[in-house]
């Protein structure tokens, strides 16, 4: 079969970007007859990502009338590949009635994907959010109610998406995110004196719970351990942390300075307030990437991975069980950790799965 896997994006978004080009590079060294586009306005972007980039300008000034000359735009490019094409794979375009006007039309089978809950989301953004979750209601359960099957990238947002639509028996495919996956060697620096730990966003929001972390570990004795925090932190937690040399800040760094913290980490952190955001799981890249890094992660929410998976540790935030998962974690060689996430990690080993399940879905009955 062919496929074809598009979103819009007016603008740079470096986690949809990098996401998409990924998957472009996995289905080419795989085999697969995937192509991966990403619909944009925005001309300012790498050279590097051309190939999967489909570029239109719109002619109209008006923020409205751009807003729908873009999206008509991208709906009727869509409408003229669909004989290059057996299945559309579209990532979910919010309060859009382009949308399921596109969905009425179009001949072939369409699976939406989605990465978050999406009308929850919108009504914490202010009067405009809940104005538009409104429309989302409607049109975006209209959208999955017409389109053959929706894609989650947990097993939480599957179920969300069918009960928004009041269908159990709804088509769905789990595709949870993947990494690049590279088997370079890992220096491993970890000390058994001083249990160091990795915890990494771009910015602290309060899903991720840094401020819970904090109050656990002030409230120990433990003086062994040595938390690296690599993101913007808020005033208020750097006011918290400014005394604790358990604590060390580190701003905003590359993949290569992450990477040279970690070869002294022992195990990673990952979010633990999902709750503040109406979540239970995730399946965020930091995760994958510290994996990848040889780190174990002990973290506040259910992901993907199976059970019996001993490298992902799902519990409470209290420093003592963290320690005691850190300590149980010093047994395995940092290769060891990685190679054995490769199956649960790996854009590409996801991506043919994802396929596979694709077509499985689209057998003649």
């Amino acid at each position: 079969m062919k496929f074809i896997h598009t979103a819009m994006m007016k603008s740079e978004s470096s986690g949809i970007l990098n996401q998409m080009y990924g998957e472009s590079i996995s289905a080419r060294d795989i085999g697969a007859d995937y192509k991966v586009k990403i619909f944009t306005e925005d001309t300012s972007i790498a050279s590097k990502y051309s190939e999967i980039l489909e570029v239109y300008r719109p002619k109209k000034k008006n923020k409205i009338s751009r807003w729908i000359e873009f999206r008509k735009a991208y709906f009727n490019w869509l409408e003229s590949q669909q004989d290059e094409v057996d299945c559309f794979v579209l990532r979910h375009s919010l309060y859009d009635p382009l949308q399921l006007s596109f969905l009425k039309r179009v001949k072939k089978p369409v699976y939406l994907v989605h990465h978050t809950k999406e009308i929850e989301e919108l009504k914490t953004s202010g009067l405009k959010g809940k104005i538009l979750s409104i429309v989302e209601t409607v049109a975006g359960n209209q959208s999955i109610q017409r389109c053959t099957g929706v894609v989650g990238v947990t097993n939480e947002l599957i179920e969300y998406e069918k009960q928004r639509i009041n269908d159990p028996d709804k088509k769905s495919i789990l595709y949870s995110n993947g990494i690049f996956f590279e088997k370079n060697e890992i220096i491993d620096h970890r000390k058994p004196d001083t249990l160091e730990m990795l915890f990494v966003a771009s910015y602290f929001y309060e899903w991720h719970g840094l401020d819970l972390l904090i109050e656990s570990v002030q409230k120990s004795r433990h003086q062994n351990i040595l938390i690296h925090l690599v993101g913007k932190i808020s005033a208020t937690d750097q006011l918290a942390i400014q005394n604790d040399p358990r604590f060390i800040c580190h701003g905003h760094l590359n993949s290569e300075a992450i990477a040279k913290i970690a070869q002294s980490c022992v195990i990673a952190l990952g979010s633990f307030a999902l709750y503040r955001k109406n979540a239970k799981e995730g399946s965020t890249l930091k995760v994958r990437e510290y994996l990848s890094l040889g780190l174990p992660v002990y973290s506040g929410h259910v992901d993907t991975f199976p059970d019996n998976f001993k490298f992902y540790k799902f519990g409470e935030l209290r420093i003592d069980d963290i320690i005691n998962y850190a300590n149980e974690m010093m047994a395995y060689p940092k290769e060891f950790i990685r190679d054995s996430s490769e199956n649960y990690i790996s854009k590409l080993i996801l991506l043919e799965k994802f396929i596979k399940e694709l077509e499985y879905l689209n057998e003649p009955d």
